[in-house]
């Protein structure tokens, strides 16, 4: 098998994204295995995707800004809301988390069930698209990367729970 030109144009933006994303993925994910918390990331970036559906739903330019800051408000808004849970009912949170995830894909659902491209939308939302990514952006996903990842080395504890989760947002709403 061999590799042209064509195949190393889709490949390498998508192999440049694995890096970046598993730059932050690891180290907030062995926090997450520490927690115990394992699904978190698929509850988060389904509500930060239930923000992007509810942006187009409301009409929102989908390539805006605007799309980017309701996926954000909504992971941040799940980020708050898990760190809140989590203090008060620690020993039922993954629980709590699966519910949220299920609320979100059920909310997607619901906010997609009367658009044309619907399925589709719902599917990307799902699988994601790698293998489609715009290496435009890099410069900004390093950046976001590199400042999430100064907090978490930098103050690492000092963060606490509300720290944890809400880079654990951004970076969720930025990977996906």
């Amino acid at each position: 098998m061999s590799l042209d030109a064509a195949s190393f144009g889709i490949l390498w933006p998508a192999f440049i994204a694995g890096l970046l994303v598993t730059a932050t993925h690891v180290p907030l994910g062995m926090q997450v295995l520490a927690r115990g918390i394992v699904f978190v990331d698929l509850a988060v970036a389904q509500i930060a995707g239930v923000g992007v559906i509810l942006a187009d739903y409301l009409g929102w330019e989908p390539t805006g800004a605007a799309v980017q800051i309701a996926a954000l408000s909504a992971a941040l808004g799940c980020a708050m809301m898990l760190t809140w849970t989590e203090r008060r009912w620690p020993e039922v949170q993954e629980a709590i988390i699966g519910v949220v995830f299920v609320l979100g894909s059920s909310i997607a659902i619901l906010l997609l069930a009367h658009n044309p491209r619907g399925g589709e939308n719902l599917k990307e939302l799902l699988i994601g698209q790698i293998l489609w990514v715009n290496p435009s952006h890099f410069l900004i996903y390093a950046a976001v990367y590199a400042v999430v990842l100064a907090l978490w080395f930098g103050m690492g504890e000092k963060l606490g729970r509300i720290g944890f989760y809400v880079l654990f947002g951004c970076t969720v709403t930025v990977s996906v």
